[in-house]
């Protein structure tokens, strides 16, 4: 996971517990020492690691486990367990899908890299169309109302 993504989600989490006032009393109340907010600013900017007692203060405070649920797909090899795609499959299969582009680019005449291109945006495609069906579900819009 990189660490821009790691400073995305933590960011999420101070905003999701109140802000970096309120991220740094629940930090310190779990470690039991001061926290810079400074700090917690380098963190949720990725220019700083993110701790993991922090993490699980956060997680803790606010009743979201992005952290742990990340983990948990990576030890297990599961998908997200949301009827939605999860935004980091997401991520991972559009990026399979430019790199997959990228080598066609690169090589047009390969009949193996038109192929690969080709079967990597169709999984991006795939994926994007079956979450976009189930916003619209959520949104209250009927299949035959959408355009």
């Amino acid at each position: 996971m990189s660490i821009l993504l790691r400073a995305h989600m933590f960011g999420e989490l101070v905003k999701a517990v109140g802000g970096v006032d309120a991220a740094a009393a629940a930090i310190e109340a779990v470690v039991g020492h001061t926290v810079s907010r400074g700090t917690i600013s380098k963190v949720q900017n990725g220019h700083s690691e993110v701790p993991y007692a922090w993490v699980t203060a956060l997680e803790n405070a606010t009743g979201r486990h992005p952290f742990l649920n990340m983990r948990s797909r990576e030890v297990s090899g599961r998908p997200a367990k949301s009827e939605l795609a999860c935004h980091l499959d997401m991520l991972r299969e559009a990026t399979e899908g430019i790199t997959a582009l990228a080598e066609f680019e690169a090589n047009p005449d390969d009949p193996q890299a038109v192929a690969k291109a080709y079967s990597e945006l169709a999984d991006v495609h795939d994926m994007a169309g079956a979450t976009m069906a189930r916003l619209k579900g959520l949104m209250g819009v009927r299949t035959e109302d959408a355009a």
